[in-house]
């Protein structure tokens, strides 16, 4: 299945990078991208491995985030709709 990120999900990730690197340096927030990024590329290819959401909508926590995920299988494609931290509303926060 053909994997996209939203612009939505590309900025939340370049944001979370600048915070991590902040907070806690750049190797570890590069860590923690490659994480969420080798999680997105899994997801591509067993989109049904994160649980149900909400219409076509799917969410995978990996680390303190959760991916949220719309599934488009007429169209063959993942997208990566949000990055959003657990702590967040995820109803409120969804596309």
């Amino acid at each position: 299945m053909k994997l996209a990120w939203s612009n939505l999900a590309k900025r939340e990730l370049q944001d979370l990078r600048r915070y991590s690197v902040e907070r806690w340096g750049r190797e570890a927030a590069q860590h923690y991208l490659v994480d969420l990024r080798e999680a997105a590329q899994r997801l591509s290819a067993d989109p049904l491995r994160a649980r149900l959401l909400k219409g076509p909508f799917r969410i995978l926590r990996v680390r303190s985030h959760y991916l949220i995920v719309h599934l488009d299988a007429a169209a063959d494609r993942l997208t990566i709709a949000r990055v959003l931290h657990v702590a967040m509303d995820i109803e409120r926060h969804l596309p």
